[in-house]
């Protein structure tokens, strides 16, 4: 009977662990996700804009080929010497008042119209001083309108610095810088602000204005 040789000099086998399989497109999402956001991102930021850009181009487009004179033409203002009360020597008491005459002309081939009223302002170095309401007018196609309005204010006087500072700039520069602004909506144009300045006493003809749209975000 023979007997098994001893084992000299040969290691144990060990049981090797067993080979995980990987899924492939995950190990390459953890590396590649980010650039491919970041690619994806870069494709659909100019396709965006270019969509956007196509569109207002239609827009804009049909606008003009529907009524070309929403978009083609505008409205200049001038307005006459301001007749006033209220602005004398200082410690004669009378309310401040301001009669403003404006001239509106139209390049447009449709009436320009309010929607609605008007509101007049007259203010002296950025201070308010009095506010009037205007009733809403039109300018008709390619012709000119005359605006009218009163700007009174709620102080009986100015006060006593304020005409004081007047009496000097009549002094020094021969007359008194005031600022008249009109703001009325258009029903093509939205909001529009009329800004017009003038020097009372030194002023004998028309002043021109500038015209502004505004735009609300």
């Amino acid at each position: 009977m023979s007997l098994p040789l001893p084992l000299i000099g040969r290691k144990k086998e060990q049981a090797l662990p067993p080979i995980r399989t990987m899924d492939l497109e995950a190990l390459l999402s953890r590396f590649d996700g980010e650039p491919r956001q970041h690619h994806m991102c870069k494709f659909l930021a100019p396709t965006v804009l270019f969509v956007l850009a196509a569109a207002a181009a239609a827009l804009s487009g049909y606008s003009l080929l529907v009524d070309p004179d929403l978009t083609i033409g505008h409205v200049s203002f001038s307005m006459e010497p301001v007749a006033y009360t209220g602005l004398g020597a200082a410690g004669v008491v009378v309310p401040p008042a301001f009669n403003v005459t404006m001239h509106a002309t139209s390049s447009f081939k449709h009436a320009f119209c309010t929607s609605g009223g008007a509101t007049v302002q007259a203010a002296f170095s950025g201070l308010t001083v009095a506010v009037g309401k205007v009733a809403p007018f039109c300018v008709e196609p390619k012709e000119s309108a005359v605006i009218a309005g009163t700007a009174s204010s709620a102080w009986t006087a100015l006060p006593e610095d304020f005409r004081e500072r007047i009496e000097r700039d009549r002094r020094i520069n021969g007359g008194v810088e005031v600022e008249v602004n009109l703001s009325f909506e258009n029903e093509f144009k939205g909001p529009m602000w009329v800004r017009c300045r003038a020097m009372l006493d030194a002023n004998r003809q028309n002043t021109p204005c500038r015209t502004f749209k505004l735009s609300y975000c």
